[in-house]
């Protein structure tokens, strides 16, 4: 019977010696493309067959390689007769674990945390038992497009031409930008006609600006590991010239206008006041002037009046200036101050 049995495992072309007693769940090749900062957990479950039976105990080993580095393999994680022991000079050590206690109850899996663009390579998982299984991850750890700036360029006013602009200063290539307008505040919606790609990869060009475009626009950012957004919100104002622009320009002009008249007549009103205190001021000197003459001074003989001070009682010195020679000015001096007395109004005034 056991000839039987060997004669069928070479029929199979599968030798006794080199039977696949552990198998990993799963194995084969996997591909992951992840953020810098995240954590990720490398699956590594395995199963032990029949022919595993012995006193021999699990041994697992966690492998990183670089093609870029050379020398010996860098077992970085490993685990033997019950024991866990890190590996150095791989900057892991400090951020990788085990996910399960004994890792020697069929589970493998590690968790590897705050991963670095550095950690980018290929994990090798190795378990042996009478042989050998194998699984591979290969980890790309890039990073998430940093937060975008938005901004418009152009007239936000109906009729115009308004260009969105989106760009993002960091993140592994390549980018992609897509813009969206949102509704009422929430979710992506689709964008309003009238909106075309600008030449740049994030720019949006609407060219003629109307009321549908006003509302929130929001720029997406995405690589292979994760995306970020931003916001920008349109409020196109009138054109000035319709009916509304019409009215608003009417106003203005009629405040203008407005404001120039009542300053004109303000201006008016006070000429008008300064001009009557000062012939209030002059007229009583030169009626007192005039009535201390007679009527021998002729109309025209006060040609000043000079009123430079008061007192409790009346005008405290009044001088009238007239044609003549100096005993005539002296003479009407005197009058004048007769005159004061008498309150003799001015003939003719």
């Amino acid at each position: 019977m056991a000839g039987h049995g060997a004669s069928l495992l070479l029929l199979l072309g599968v030798l006794p010696g080199v039977l696949q007693a552990v198998r990993i769940n799963g194995q084969g090749r996997e591909v992951l493309y992840l953020a810098k900062g995240d954590s990720v957990k490398l699956g590594c479950p395995y199963v032990l067959e029949p022919e595993d039976n012995g006193p021999q105990g699990v041994g697992i080993e966690w492998i990183q390689i670089n093609p870029e580095r050379t020398g010996p393999e860098n077992v970085f994680l490993s685990y033997q007769d019950h024991h866990v022991n890190y590996g150095s000079g791989s900057g892991l050590q400090d951020r990788v674990a085990f996910v399960q206690t004994d890792p020697g109850q069929h589970d493998a899996s590690i968790r590897l945390a705050d991963l670095q663009v550095s950690d980018t390579g290929t994990y090798q998982c190795r378990v042996k038992k009478n042989t050998v299984a194998v699984h591979e991850v290969i980890v790309t750890v890039q990073e998430k497009p940093a937060t975008p700036q938005c901004w418009s360029e152009g007239e936000l006013i109906e009729g115009g031409s308004v260009l969105l602009r989106c760009y993002s200063r960091g993140g592994t290539s390549p980018l992609s930008y897509q813009w969206a307008k949102l509704a009422e505040g929430y979710g992506g919606g689709r964008l309003p006609s009238g909106t075309v790609q600008g030449r740049g990869a994030g720019d949006l060009l609407i060219s003629r600006v109307t009321q549908v475009h006003a509302g929130t626009y929001q720029c997406r950012v995405t690589n292979r590991v994760g995306y970020s957004v931003c916001q920008l919100t349109l409020s196109p104002a009138a054109r000035c010239g319709g009916p509304a622009g019409g009215r608003q320009a009417g106003i203005i002009v009629g405040s203008i206008l407005g404001s120039l008249l009542l300053l004109s007549l303000l201006g008016l009103l006070i000429w008008a006041l300064i001009a009557r205190y000062q012939r209030k001021e002059c007229q009583p000197a030169c009626s007192d002037c005039r009535s201390s003459s007679g009527d021998t001074m002729p109309r025209g003989a006060c040609t000043v009046c000079a009123h430079q001070g008061y007192s409790p009682h009346g005008i405290s010195y009044l001088q009238c200036q007239h044609g003549g020679d100096g005993d005539e000015r002296a003479a009407a001096a005197l009058l004048c101050q007769e005159g004061l007395r008498h309150q003799v109004p001015c003939p003719g005034m």
